[in-house]
């Protein structure tokens, strides 16, 4: 695991990183123009690269389908279909306007600077807030993120995650068993009505032995010394690297902050 190689970010309290990280999602949904979101996300691909799994998070499958699915959000919104604005590139043109269903669409289609911005800002957003919950959860490991959260507002939160996290784990073996079981007793698949049938009798199985499972599994957790706090072998202390990472945090904020209200204000990106 990322969370148990040296780094920066791996030998840092998990409290301080998910402070930050939170206080750096929050300052990123107040900033209105591209500059400060690409300042915070270079930020965040220098922390990863000091903390070793940089290259596992370019690596990772879900940034081979996140592109694609960003650019697919974004794409209607340059259009002056739904954004008008001033005209940056004709996509198609007419020769009189016309109607479809609930959209107007004019006489020439084309991609808006004002609709350009904002799908820029949209898809900024998107990447720069999946890279600073990346970054904290491949650092981090799960037990102290959940100790790190826990706290007597949100212990029924942290408790209703900690028994997912073990529950589902638990339910997927069970399933994989039963599908397994039936493969191992069948010749040929049967019809189609046969195939529903068993799953709606799985589903059935499924819903009761998971009540009883989610029991032994609470029952088991219990026994193991679990009393609603999440427990870890390593003892959180408040250093310099935790001193220094925070001030860093600080200055990127400020900066970002500074930069999106004062000097960039007047500029449409």
């Amino acid at each position: 695991m990322a969370a148990r190689e040296r780094g920066m970010l791996q030998g840092l309290d998990a409290r301080v990183k998910l402070i930050s990280t939170l206080a750096l999602l929050v300052t990123m949904s107040f900033c209105h123009h591209l500059v400060p979101l690409w300042i915070i996300a270079a930020f965040a691909v220098g922390a990863l690269a000091l903390s070793g799994p940089a290259a596992r998070v370019a690596s990772h499958p879900l940034w081979w389908v996140m592109p694609g699915v960003f650019v697919l959000v974004a794409i209607p919104a340059t259009l002056n279909v739904f954004v008008p604005g001033d005209p940056l590139m004709v996509v198609y043109r007419a020769q009189a306007s016309r109607t479809v269903g609930p959209f107007h669409l004019p006489a020439e289609v084309a991609v808006t600077r004002q609709g350009a911005v904002s799908a820029a800002l949209l898809v900024t957003r998107i990447v720069t807030g999946v890279l600073l919950a990346l970054g904290l959860a491949l650092t981090t490991r799960w037990q102290e993120l959940l100790k790190a959260a826990h706290t007597s507002r949100t212990a029924l939160f942290v408790f209703t995650v900690a028994m997912m996290h073990r529950y589902l784990f638990a339910l997927l073996r069970t399933v994989e068993s039963m599908h397994l079981a039936r493969r191992a007793r069948i010749i040929s698949p049967g019809t189609a009505g046969d195939q529903r049938r068993w799953v709606g009798n799985r589903i059935a199985v499924l819903f009761s032995r998971s009540r009883a499972l989610s029991e032994r599994v609470y029952q088991a957790m219990l026994a193991r010394g679990y009393r609603g706090a999440p427990k870890v072998l390593t003892s959180s202390r408040f250093r310099a690297a935790e001193l220094a990472w925070s001030l860093a945090c600080a200055g990127v904020i400020v900066l970002s902050l500074y930069l999106d209200r004062a000097i960039l204000a007047g500029l449409p990106w």
